[in-house]
């Protein structure tokens, strides 16, 4: 899915002691809406991003993908970001800020207790 908004960091996400700025509440509702009845993944899953960025350098491409995470999550996407095994994060210099972003199902066999 491509997603022609700003990504946000997860720098610029909190002020204080975990309380949302109001870029992140704006960048939430507008993710928020653009991903309203997109297809669910339901179980565990990988997720690959890629940031198309302005200025290339300013930010850690981990920090990228933590707040929209959260967002795809609380858009119903998938059901827990505990679920997701895999994520490929990819940053690109570009002339918009924009980002891109493909879920696709794992089936995962849990061998816990299993030697």
């Amino acid at each position: 899915m491509i997603v022609k908004i700003k990504p946000l960091s997860v720098n610029r996400a909190f002020q204080g002691r975990r309380f949302k700025t109001k870029e992140h509440k704006k960048y939430e509702e507008e993710l928020l809406w653009l991903l309203k009845g997109k297809k669910k993944v339901k179980g565990f899953y990988s997720i690959s991003f890629i940031f198309h960025i302005k200025n290339f350098l300013v930010s850690d491409v981990d920090n990228l993908a933590k707040i929209t995470s959260d967002c795809i999550v609380k858009a119903g996407l998938v059901d827990d970001d505990r679920f997701c095994l895999e994520m490929h994060l990819k940053k690109v210099r570009s002339k918009e800020d924009w980002f891109e972003f493909k879920i696709k199902p794992l089936k995962y066999i849990d061998k816990k207790g299993s030697k």
